[in-house]
């Protein structure tokens, strides 16, 4: 039997939104909708994970590979970025995960209204867009000569939300997986154990990862209005310094190894791809030089230039390496 499964990492869109907020000051105008939108992907994100714990206690009697987050980007095929791909030798499920919260009631127009402490908000029906993945993920099986039935759900994790009219819409709670899974995994199987294996190298290989803009690009906020200091990677509260190459959280007591490595993630992943000393000084709010720059050389990010004129960068692939933890497949026969 062959299994695989791939860790859910932190999107990079919430990665940045966290450094972003306790970058914030709360009296900054924009601290309300971006306060707004670390609540909403928070909530995504809780919602996808619960969902691939349901799915982690499902046994699928044939092979199978879970692809948590994928985005199919190929030539002639359009970006599809997908909640949860489960992929078997002898279907395709696509997952589509709203994890929305008060009265979701669905129109016949391709609408949802959503109604919450007394507000109605009209969005989107998600039938409709993972519809349309279940086209774009049809035409890359039919690309890599594969036939392969493709189905898909949309899932709302938790029960405490209240559905209207969706019967006979594809659209389920995380309870009904398993037995949605039991039926799905009695389908023939359409392809051998050598296809499965190559067409589950080819969907990683074809998944990769947006290209974003820095949150100060996206909200359009100048560096200047980020709060400076340097802040503990373990509980976000400040550091304090107790000496030049010492700093204690001031409220879990945490000494990190280097103190200015988090504050240089903050700065590649809000501003820019590039920093130099006294940048990175007047970001942490630190005033020695030579301090800076013997952390900035601990850190191990690529560097060009010398002395005063160096300049540590990040790429896309080592800003990937931060942004998101390096996923881990699991083959078992």
């Amino acid at each position: 039997m062959i299994f695989i499964q791939l860790n859910r990492d932190i999107p990079a869109g919430l990665f940045s939104l966290r450094r972003l907020h306790r970058r914030l000051s709360v009296n900054h105008p924009q601290f309300t909708d971006i306060n707004q939108d670390l609540y909403n992907s928070n909530a995504g994100h809780a919602g996808e994970a619960y969902i691939d714990s349901v799915l982690s206690t499902i046994h699928f009697p044939i092979p199978h590979i879970l692809l948590p987050n994928i985005r199919i980007h190929e030539k002639d095929i359009p970006s599809t970025q997908i909640d949860i791909l489960i992929f078997t030798t002898a279907y395709a499920l696509i997952i589509e995960v709203k994890n929305w919260s008060g009265t979701i009631s669905f129109q016949q127009v391709g609408q949802v209204l959503q109604t919450k402490d007394g507000i109605v908000r009209s969005m989107d029906c998600p039938t409709v867009q993972a519809d349309y993945y279940v086209g774009n993920l049809l035409d890359w099986f039919v690309k890599h000569d594969t036939q392969l039935p493709v189905h898909r759900i949309v899932s709302f994790p938790f029960a405490s939300t209240l559905l209207i009219g969706a019967e006979n819409r594809g659209i389920h709670s995380a309870k009904e997986l398993p037995i949605i899974l039991r039926k799905l995994n009695k389908l023939p199987q359409q392809l051998t154990h050598y296809q499965f294996q190559t067409l589950s190298r080819k969907l990683q290989e074809a998944n990769l990862p947006f290209e974003h803009a820095t949150a100060c690009q996206k909200y359009g906020i100048h560096p200047s209005d980020l709060l400076k200091g340097i802040f503990c990677p373990k509980c976000e509260s400040r550091l304090l310094k107790k000496s030049n190459r010492v700093y204690v959280c001031s409220s879990c007591l945490h000494i990190p190894d280097n103190p200015f490595y988090d504050t240089m993630i903050d700065w590649f992943t809000l501003v820019g791809n590039q920093i130099t000393n006294r940048q990175l000084r007047l970001f942490a709010g630190v005033d020695k030089s030579y301090t800076v720059g013997y952390f900035m050389k601990k850190s191990n990010f690529p560097y060009s230039g010398q002395n005063k004129g160096t300049i540590y960068h990040v790429n896309a692939e080592e800003m990937h390496r931060f942004l998101s933890k390096k996923e881990k497949a699991c083959f078992r026969k």
